[in-house]
């Protein structure tokens, strides 16, 4: 009995640990984020404050934003990238189980829920092009 519960719960136990293995990959991606910004500002004040030229200066702080900007670009596709990824696991779990249960013919609601997540794959798929 025991084993035929631990296999029932497979599935759910499965997406837990996709949704876990994403919670530590974006989190991992802003905590070096966060890091990289810090210091890039902690040089950037350290460099405005060597820096007599005005002109200079509006050029440092230029190339500075330019970099904060790149590396917030990178790290957002990055968090995309992990998120596009998740759906993607979870979706193929959740289909797997679903055909394990039987023809969605079978079980309106399931006709409801591909129709409620056509519009996201849409637009999941639009953000990723």
């Amino acid at each position: 009995m025991y084993e035929q519960m631990k296999d029932s719960m497979k599935p759910v136990m499965d997406m837990a640990e996709i949704n876990k293995k994403t919670t530590e990959k974006l989190i991992s991606l802003q905590s070096a984020y966060v890091s990289d910004f810090v210091n890039a500002s902690l040089n950037q004040m350290k460099t405005l404050s060597e820096v007599r030229d005005p002109k200079a200066a509006v050029e440092q702080q230029v190339k500075y934003l330019k970099e904060i900007e790149a590396k917030l670009t990178d790290v957002a596709e990055k968090e995309m990238a992990a998120l596009v990824e998740a759906r993607e696991e979870l979706t193929g779990l959740i289909e797997k189980s679903v055909a394990e249960l039987g023809d969605v013919k079978d079980m309106p609601f399931m006709t409801e829920l591909q129709k409620f997540m056509k519009p996201m794959d849409m637009a999941a798929d639009k953000n990723t092009k």
